[in-house]
């Protein structure tokens, strides 16, 4: 059992670093950097935004060979109701505090790993990347800024908790709105303006009948159909005037091969076809700009890549049966690294993803320890 990743993990979670906190991840950063530098570790900080940067840990073997990548975030959502959020503690084989699972477990194993494949580098070949990235809780501007850097490997394992199993796909999401316009008049005289609520509602009901069902035909193996959500309306002013504005709100998970773009012009299509029928009928559909130009596409990689035998052979070693790969059914940051060509990226961490951002956060001490051997033993056999 490596003590040291426990001792780790609980003065990680004793960093804030979350949005709220001044620095957002700055401390947190620096406290990694100091404590790959002791050992010798080459550590670079890379500013990202105000201030605020990513940390890439270099370890460089003798002879040439392949470049594989570790990575985590390192903010965390707010302490929101969590009690002691900053007081990390074991109790009955769990380690609890904000970011135990989400997802400073990994980071801490994979420090560790970093730190002990660099006092063992002896006859390694290629090059391990440790990097952890800055604001994957909001739009993932660490990440992206990593790729537009040029930081390259050819393997990657992105360290989201999925019990260690191996995840090759997630889809993709996509945030949008839809903006009705009509004609404001008194509410006594409704049928001398033009109601955009009820254009608004037009759509929403055609895209019910017409546009969900053609989503649902495209299938994935492992992640399912597409799915869409109108999550938010909002327009009018008073109950006395026909309102003139109507916005509706809504995102779509994109398959691999689904782009966003598909998804804006197949929506705006439906207010196409509704103006053939109703010529009042004026709205646009565009994209939200939640993500600040950070494109939130879909995951997937070869199920046969040298990455996934890895961790298959790892997995088997630690839990003493086999494996087989799944699809997640969250959003990461190995999207963004797997739109760089030649990257085989799988997501792949200690803890389980229903404790993510709950009041009651923790991550089991064993997958923490399996963490840390699964990832110590890929570096090895895909390294050395």
């Amino acid at each position: 059992m490596s003590v040291e990743v426990e001792e780790l993990l609980f003065e990680m979670i004793k960093i804030e670093s979350h949005q709220e906190t001044e620095g957002h991840e700055q401390r947190f950063a620096e406290f990694l950097k100091d404590y790959l530098e002791k050992e010798g570790v080459v550590v670079e900080l890379r500013e990202v935004v105000d201030g605020r940067c990513n940390l890439i840990a270099t370890v460089e073997g003798d002879d040439p060979g392949p470049v594989l990548m570790l990575n985590g975030h390192m903010d965390t959502v707010p302490p929101y109701d969590m009690e002691h959020p900053f007081q990390p503690y074991l109790e009955n084989g769990r380690i609890y505090g904000r970011g135990s699972v989400d997802m400073k477990g990994a980071l801490a194993a994979m420090t560790v790993v970093t730190k002990d494949i660099y006092q063992n580098r002896e006859n390694m070949r290629g090059t391990l990347l440790f990097t952890a990235t800055i604001g994957e809780e909001n739009y993932s501007p660490g990440a992206y800024e990593l790729v537009k850097d040029g930081v390259r490997a050819d393997y990657a394992i992105v360290g989201e908790p999925t019990n260690m199993e191996i995840g090759i796909a997630h889809k993709g999401v996509v945030w949008g709105e839809a903006i009705f316009e009509g004609e404001a008049v008194h509410g006594s005289t409704p049928f001398k303006g033009i109601n955009a609520i009820y254009k608004a509602t037009d759509w929403i009901q055609k895209v019910r009948r017409d546009y969900l069902p053609r989503i649902r035909q495209n299938r994935h193996a492992l992640l399912g159909e597409s799915t869409m959500n109108i999550g938010e309306i909002s327009g009018g002013t008073r109950p006395v005037i026909v309102p003139a504005r109507c916005e509706v709100k809504f995102e779509q998970r994109l398959l691999p091969g689904e782009k966003e773009s598909d998804v804006i012009d197949g929506l705006q299509q439906m207010i196409e076809e509704l103006k053939q029928e109703d010529p009042e009928m004026k709205g646009v559909v565009h994209e939200s700009a939640v993500f600040n130009g950070v494109p939130h596409r879909s995951l997937e990689t070869d199920s046969n890549s040298r990455i996934v035998h890895s961790l298959k052979r790892a997995y088997s070693k630690e839990f003493d049966q086999d494996t087989e790969v799944i699809g997640l059914g969250f959003w990461t940051d190995g999207a963004l690294f797997g739109e760089v060509d030649g990257v085989d990226v799988v997501v792949c961490g200690p803890g389980d993803i229903a404790q993510a951002h709950s009041d009651n956060e923790f991550i089991d001490r064993d997958q923490l320890q399996a963490a840390y051997r699964m990832y110590y033993d890929v570096v090895t056999d895909v390294c050395k």
